[in-house]
């Protein structure tokens, strides 16, 4: 099995731009329509990536390479998008995150089939213990949309399974140009979505701007290409079940940030998180 490099500071940065990011898009929700600002966010970001790629003479990436960075990117980023802001109006926020993050068990039973990652009970077991967290963190339940829910779950495949396109159909791709291309499929994707169906006016205070300036630079751009790097150099497994410390380290923002109450759900649910990331990620495998 190919070595698997420490990402620990990678995870770290990621953490802290998407985790505060939970803080920043409440402001955002109350100037922009949602869709239309997941929409302008990959835009800029794109942008961002494009230009930096155009000035490193890296614009056109290998041809093999381009179909599968635009089929990621409509699948992980506009199509993940634009279902979890559909079922957050049925749901709420709360449940709506808790089945989208279900994204690390799929990923690990798809990797585990497809790309042959060993499926350990060690790493099941992280990998449950970090759902039932999150359930106590968000403290949700529920009641009826059942239909919402499942296009949610939904939503959630997708990303893994964009997850596992990553691993299979991307080695050994630059990880900027990649990411770009990712990105501007998105964008155009989304943009066109909103173009077809309007989705409300913006209100562009000063606060609104930094929000989209926020998730265009550093939640998208810098944010993503980190995640893809430490995506090629995990288990798609391990990488994704990573990503559920990003809700715990949102809810704690808002704590800290707006002075929201610690409580013991919250508590519990961020202590269970951790505790099943450090069970997947500390699970070695013993080699043949």
């Amino acid at each position: 099995m190919k070595e698997q490099k420490n990402c620990i500071p990678q995870l770290i940065i990621i953490y802290l731009l998407w985790g505060f990011n939970w803080v920043v898009m409440r402001s955002a929700n109350t100037y922009f329509p949602p869709v239309l600002f997941v929409a302008l966010r990959f835009t800029i970001g794109a942008a961002v990536l494009l230009i930096f790629l155009a000035f490193t003479h890296k614009l056109v990436p290998p041809r093999e390479f381009l179909p599968w960075m635009m089929i990621t990117g409509l699948m992980s980023m506009a199509g993940n998008n634009i279902i979890v802001q559909f079922t957050t109006i049925p749901l709420g926020s709360g449940v709506t995150a808790v089945l989208d993050y279900t994204m690390p068990l799929w990923t690990t039973l798809i990797a585990a089939a497809v790309l042959k990652e060993k499926l350990t009970l060690r790493k099941m077991a992280g990998v449950l213990i970090t759902l039932v967290g999150l359930v106590v963190l968000m403290n949700v339940s529920i009641k009826g949309n059942y239909g919402a829910a499942l296009l949610t779950i939904c939503a959630a495949v997708i990303w893994a399974v964009s997850n596992i396109l990553v691993k299979s159909k991307l080695k050994g791709c630059d990880m900027i140009q990649y990411t770009a291309w990712q990105m501007a499929a998105a964008a155009i994707g989304l943009d066109i979505f909103v173009l077809i169906f309007p989705q409300g006016p913006v209100d562009w205070q000063p606060m609104a701007i930094g929000a989209l300036l926020y998730n265009g630079l550093l939640a998208s751009a810098i944010a993503f290409v980190i995640w893809n790097y430490v995506l090629s150099n995990m288990e798609a497994g391990k990488a994704s079940v990573a990503m559920m410390a990003v809700p715990a380290v949102g809810v704690l923002a808002g704590i800290i940030v707006l002075g929201e109450p610690m409580n013991l759900n919250r508590a519990v649910g961020m202590a269970a998180i951790i505790a099943g990331i450090i069970i997947v990620l500390t699970n070695k495998e013993k080699k043949e």
